[in-house]
């Protein structure tokens, strides 16, 4: 990517990714110097989400035409904007819940309603943003499946270490690290499979489509998509089977995956259907 100063795609995420660092490091810099330990211990666990992906880029790179950058882009968007905008967003609709349905309503009904929403629909921005910047450079389906979870790992990266920090202080133990590690095994063994990458992924193969097909099925399939993952993402957020019917802790595992499994599968057919309709990249993989 050349740095293009007539380009509005290029701009527009420049000044949001520098806006939402800015706010970002403001927001997390004091607790990560306060808890050094800690904080590092975090990043690194959550850092470990992008090796699945970049694996799954490894093994895809023949069909893939979008530059490392690109994913790069998507990964910081999801880290910075993404983050950011559904911190802030996430909260005025939980306001907006609580006005119209009670606090107690709230309180319960916004992880389902407005988290899934705001996130989803920044996330998809993001790869809109990218697409229109590497715009020529998109070869297929398998490429916007990539960029999405690019995005979708930023996105869960940040929110991961967030959750891990802000449990380090509420318990009250210091700089130590078993709070953090305790997160991770929530957050990262049982529900990073089927999270955020899992979520953009699928909705950076409806974008995809509809950026290399153009015509208006293509779009409806686009805009299918995000809806798609946001609905995906109210039953992965909802209380539905989060008891396990009351069969201890196989039963919350057996819940866990009946809840994620979908969107997995769906990722995994889309994958398929995209290696066997799209040709290989004629260049090769781009680094």
């Amino acid at each position: 990517m050349r740095p293009d100063p007539t380009s509005p795609a290029q701009w527009t995420a420049a000044l949001l990714i520098g806006a939402a660092a800015i706010l970002l490091l403001y927001n997390t810099l004091p607790v990560a110097f306060a808890y050094p330990r800690a904080g590092t211990t975090a990043l690194v666990l959550f850092a470990l989400f992008a090796v699945p992906f970049a694996a799954m880029r490894r093994r895809l790179a023949g069909h893939l035409a979008l530059p490392a950058t690109a994913l790069a882009l998507g990964l910081v968007w999801g880290a910075t904007v993404a983050v950011m905008t559904s911190l802030f967003g996430s909260r005025a609709l939980h306001g907006l819940l609580a006005t119209a349905g009670g606090a107690a309503w709230a309180e319960r009904w916004a992880p389902v309603l407005a988290a899934p929403l705001v996130e989803e629909v920044v996330k998809a921005a993001g790869v809109v943003l990218v697409v229109a910047i590497f715009w020529g450079r998109l070869h297929g389906v398998l490429d916007g499946i990539v960029l999405g979870a690019f995005c979708g790992v930023g996105f869960q990266i940040v929110e991961g270490y967030a959750f891990a920090m802000s449990s380090t202080v509420v318990n009250r133990a210091g700089d130590a690290v078993a709070p953090v590690v305790a997160v991770f095994l929530v957050r990262g063994v049982l529900a990073g499979l089927w999270s955020h990458a899992i979520f953009t992924a699928i909705a950076g193969a409806g974008i995809a489509y509809a950026a290399t097909r153009r015509t208006r099925r293509a779009a409806w399939v686009a805009a299918g998509s995000v809806a798609g993952v946001i609905v995906l993402h109210a039953v992965w957020n909802s209380p539905l089977l989060r008891d396990g019917l009351g069969l201890g802790s196989l039963g919350v595992l057996g819940g866990i995956m009946l809840k994620g499994l979908p969107a997995v599968l769906i990722v995994w057919w889309l994958v398929r259907w995209a290696r066997r309709t799209e040709a290989p990249v004629a260049v090769g993989p781009h680094a």
